[in-house]
């Protein structure tokens, strides 16, 4: 008798944290007569991830990448091209690696976000110089002051976001899927003499 007192509080108490744990979601449509037969039909709240890339600004043949990188940003750093790494990446982050041709002057790094691919290019001379005739459409500018790094140049390519930077004779160009995504690798910038701790 004993077994059957305990057992019923232990399964009463059992049903109570289970009944917790799922929460009440409101009267379900079988319960809710004015529940439009539309509702199936509408798309989830939840954003999904698009499935196709999108196509970044081809430059050329880029420079091989290394998964160790900080010895080819700091050749480029002494080739007197002001080269830009990240000090941390964002959450979900990966890096690929980087790379450096001397001639002609190109820094180039790789990474994967949650997002999709993106990319960062740095050539010597002004915007105009390294964008050329690439088809871009300005989509206004990003003030990243509050980073330290000034505001940068909002471009779209075909969907991709790129986001430009003029600085000491060379321009940094970032490129993803979304201007969000490529303004959170804009925020992590660094020359790369003054970031030591770097990761590459």
């Amino acid at each position: 008798m004993r077994a059957t007192r305990l057992t019923v509080p232990a399964l009463g108490a059992s049903l109570v944290l289970l009944l917790g744990a799922c929460g009440d979601d409101g009267p379900t449509r079988a319960d809710d007569p004015a529940a439009d037969s539309s509702a199936s039909e509408t798309p989830s709240q939840t954003p999904e991830a698009s499935t196709e890339p999108v196509v970044l600004i081809d430059f050329g043949d880029e420079p091989a990448i290394e998964a160790s990188y900080k010895d080819a940003a700091l050749q480029a750093a002494d080739d007197e091209l002001i080269t830009m790494v990240p000090s941390t990446l964002p959450d979900g982050w990966t890096t690929a690696g980087g790379g450096y041709q001397a001639e002609p002057q190109w820094w180039h790094m790789e990474y994967t976000a949650p997002t999709g691919a993106v990319t960062l290019d740095q050539f010597p001379g002004d915007t105009d110089a390294v964008l050329g005739d690439q088809g871009l459409a300005s989509s206004g500018e990003v003030d990243l002051s509050a980073w330290g790094i000034g505001t940068w140049s909002a471009w779209d390519k075909d969907g991709a976001a790129v986001l430009t930077h003029e600085l000491k004779g060379s321009t940094v160009v970032l490129q993803g899927a979304d201007q969000d995504t490529v303004s959170d690798l804009a925020k992590s910038l660094l020359p790369a003499e003054d970031a030591p701790a770097q990761e590459g």
